[in-house]
């Protein structure tokens, strides 16, 4: 199984690429279970145009496929004044329907503060009409991340320990839906 960890910052030496890292060592702890991340810091991929992406266009397809051949993705994603940050929002517009496609993806936010919850809002009212991506119920919520550390006894580690699990059990079910829908009409909108 293959699992794509977005890294939602596009700030050099993050949390998000912090984090990131700890979720990818706690997916591969499962030997059945590959992961990779995209950093949006290291790839800096260009505002979506609807001319296409010029230069870039080569290096999108290798982050497209190998966005497409996952099973399911972890974003994690910082809150920017109480929002997504644009690079986010952006590689969803770019990525469109045929990457996203009835695939689960787990919500992470991260806030240096209090706050984290309205990121998670955000992606799940304005993001899975258009992409088609299957939001699990389960998210994460790391807040003053500066100071988070995945330990046992840590009460946030632990749920994201869990919902990791439930991530993995969306990710391979929903090749059954995939399969069974496959022959049906596309439509890039949503309604």
């Amino acid at each position: 199984m293959k699992i794509s960890i977005i890294s939602g910052s596009n700030r050099k030496n993050s949390q998000s690429e912090r984090v990131s890292s700890i979720i990818k060592d706690e997916c591969e702890k499962n030997e059945q279970i590959s992961a990779n991340i995209l950093s949006l810091y290291k790839e800096n991929i260009p505002l979506w145009s609807e001319s296409g992406l010029g230069d870039f266009e080569k290096r999108w397809q290798v982050l497209s496929d190998m966005l497409s051949d996952s099973d399911g993705f972890v974003f994690v994603v910082p809150e920017w004044h109480g929002m997504v940050p644009p690079h986010v929002k952006n590689l969803l517009l770019t990525a469109g329907t045929k990457v996203l496609w009835h695939k689960p993806g787990l919500i992470v936010t991260l806030s240096s503060a209090t706050g984290g919850a309205y990121p998670a809002m955000e992606l799940r009212g304005s993001t899975q009409k258009n992409s088609h991506i299957c939001w699990i119920p389960e998210q994460i919520v790391i807040r003053n991340v500066k100071n988070w550390y995945p330990t046992p006894n840590n009460e946030i580690y632990k749920r994201l320990l869990v919902a990791l699990r439930v991530l993995l059990v969306y990710a391979d079910l929903m090749r059954v839906v995939r399969q069974r829908i496959a022959d049906d009409e596309h439509f890039d909108f949503g309604m």
